[in-house]
């Protein structure tokens, strides 16, 4: 890719694991982006109001974009979101033979042809939640999953296997497989990814004074009971950005095995993982050899993305501009 031609933001539409992405554009298309994220237009010159925080890695390291602010600077812990699904992808890769049948691990799925492979890669054909859980709009679909082991039963699949539908159930799966394996999930996620990326701050139920969290009306929004729920492997972890910013390192190392980007989008040589919760959203995204890292609150669905692709955009374009 000539990276001095500048990027624009893919809208296609997508599930949770939705295609916003920094793409490359033909010179003469270059323009100004603009991108709409909660009444804020993101120009090269302005960045959005509210809180969020981001870095750029460019080939001279992570520089802050955003400094802590509001909620950023009173408590630590970001939620990561999907971002989680890059953990346990990663794990399940490089533990388990991923060609086998899920049913060997786990007899009450109804599937019997479901392999391990197909959970990583949304593949399954099963919903993004099981159909009992959805139709929630405005309160928390993984509370009634909390202490409650996975249903096996409720695996059954709406698509094609091979098309890809995006599926928190098949990630929640895809956790109890590890559990059968390892005795614990999160365990062989923190030996094989956490500790070899240098990550120490990552938990799944941190202290409520050490969240991140949006306000409404003076009180705080309660985060969906992700981290401590059957579903965790789908979106359970938090931690500070700085280990963010440390997990995109590891992931991203010139010689890193495909394994590690195994539960990564990719278009051409864009590559970004993302994740959306009750009011959050975060990103990890790198094209044109710069990373972006954000991690926004209470805005509109994938403004992190949005910002992201504004933050690369412009980086691009001022290294051209040199």
């Amino acid at each position: 890719m000539d990276t001095c031609r500048p990027l624009r933001p893919d809208h296609r539409a997508g599930n949770v694991a939705h295609r916003t992405v920094p793409r490359a554009v033909e010179r003469s298309q270059r323009r100004w982006v603009r991108l709409v994220v909660v009444g804020a237009v993101v120009r090269d010159s302005r960045t959005p109001s509210g809180h969020w925080r981001a870095s750029l890695r460019a080939p001279d390291g992570w520089r802050a974009v955003r400094e802590p602010r509001g909620p950023y600077a009173t408590a630590s812990m970001l939620e990561w979101g999907s971002i989680t699904k890059g953990l346990v992808g990663t794990t399940a890769w490089l533990t388990l033979e991923v060609e086998r049948p899920v049913v060997h691990y786990l007899p009450g799925v109804p599937d019997s042809e479901m392999t391990v492979a197909d959970l990583v890669l949304h593949t399954s054909g099963l919903p993004r939640l099981a159909a009992t859980m959805r139709g929630r709009l405005f309160g928390d679909p993984y509370r009634e999953a909390v202490g409650v082991p996975i249903e096996q039963a409720v695996a059954v699949p709406v698509a094609p296997r091979g098309q890809f539908v995006f599926s928190n159930l098949g990630y929640a799966l895809l956790g109890a497989v590890l559990d059968e394996v390892h005795g614990d999930w999160f365990a062989a996620v923190r030996q094989h990814v956490l500790d070899p990326a240098g990550i120490s701050s990552a938990a799944l139920v941190p202290a409520p004074a050490d969240r991140v969290v949006p306000k409404l009306f003076g009180r705080a929004i309660k985060p969906w009971a992700l981290g401590e729920s059957s579903f965790a492997a789908a979106g359970g972890v938090w931690s500070t950005f700085d280990d963010l910013c440390r997990y995109a390192d590891w992931v991203l190392e010139p010689e890193a095995g495909p394994s590690r980007t195994v539960s990564w989008q990719r278009e051409g040589a864009s590559i970004w993982i993302n994740g959306e919760v009750r009011a959050a959203g975060v990103v990890i995204a790198s094209a044109a050899g710069v990373t972006a890292a954000v991690h926004a609150l209470a805005k509109a669905p994938h403004a992190a993305d949005a910002i992201a692709t504004a933050l690369i955009e412009r980086e691009v374009r001022e290294t051209c501009n040199r």
